[in-house]
């Protein structure tokens, strides 16, 4: 026989438990309710996983309105190149953009200038323009008493219409960079060749321009450099500029681009040799 030893563990003694923490239910106890609960749970994912009728139904549905529509689609080209759609498309984009001079140009404008850089891109405007235009000079205390009859010589022969749709208020400023005022709150527009690229939206019979051709927009960032270029550099950039030319700068008809470098040669005291003569006298009878 062996000894008895005392039990150091007594696990028939009954243990109170802390009455300060709270109670989890036993895992292992599952009630009839949880054996319920999880049949729900086994019956809701397999209705989940496994095949639907009604959804299977709708994306047959869909695949076949898709088919439908894709006929459909090429039945319409087919007809529209058939009644030479796209004529008509482009007589509306002509009609539309006819309709830009009134719908663009605000009922007031403020063009403010130097004396130095007179807009002569504005005669074309006044002389061909449907909207009546009236115009007013303003010319600071800045601009030299010697430059007033300047600015007097070239307003005067500027068109003014009475009963006008839209002032045009001429303000100018010495040494300032021409600039367009739409209204006191709007951004003003800075450059004469931004401006004639405003002028183009507002008034597109007008000032031919394609938004879509780069090398327009090629050109008319080189006048924009022809107009602070050094006079050493100027014959340079003016055959950069004339690279295109053969009637007209680029292209067959006259454009913004002719526009442009045109009211910044008008602007020398001389036309230098380097520019074309034929150009220049076809560009001043069109802006005279």
């Amino acid at each position: 026989m062996m000894y008895v030893m005392k039990r150091i563990v007594d696990h028939d003694d009954k243990i109170e438990l802390p009455k300060c923490m709270y109670h989890i239910k036993n895992p292992i106890d599952l009630t009839e309710e949880d054996e319920i609960c999880l049949k729900i749970n086994e019956k809701v994912l397999k209705f989940i996983k496994g095949p639907n009728n009604k959804m299977t139904e709708l994306e047959t549905r869909q695949d076949e309105l898709l088919n439908k529509l894709e006929i459909l689609y090429e039945r319409i080209k087919t007809i529209s190149s058939q009644c030479k759609l796209d004529n008509m498309s482009a007589n509306i984009q002509s009609s539309n953009a006819s309709k830009v001079e009134s719908v663009i140009t605000p009922e007031e404008v403020v063009l403010v200038l130097s004396p130095d850089s007179l807009p002569w891109y504005l005669n074309i405007i006044l002389k061909k323009s449907n909207l009546p235009i009236h115009t007013t000079c303003h010319v600071h205390s800045s601009v030299p008493s010697e430059k007033l009859a300047k600015i007097k010589a070239f307003t005067q022969k500027l068109k003014t219409s009475e009963n006008p749709k839209v002032n045009l208020r001429l303000i100018f400023k010495a040494a300032a960079d021409s600039e367009l005022k739409l209204s006191a709150l709007s951004t003003p527009i800075l450059g004469n060749v931004n401006i004639l690229r405003y002028l183009s939206l507002a008034y597109p019979t007008i000032i031919p321009y394609d938004h879509n051709d780069h090398i327009v927009d090629n050109l008319l960032d080189i006048c924009h450099v022809l107009e602070r270029t050094s006079e050493k550099n100027k014959e340079a950039v003016v055959n950069r500029l004339f690279a295109h030319y053969k009637t007209w700068i680029y292209g067959d008809k006259f454009s913004v681009v002719d526009l442009a470098a045109y009211n910044l040669i008008k602007q020398w005291r001389n036309t230098p040799k380097f520019v074309s003569k034929v150009w220049f006298d076809k560009c001043e009878k069109l802006c005279s």
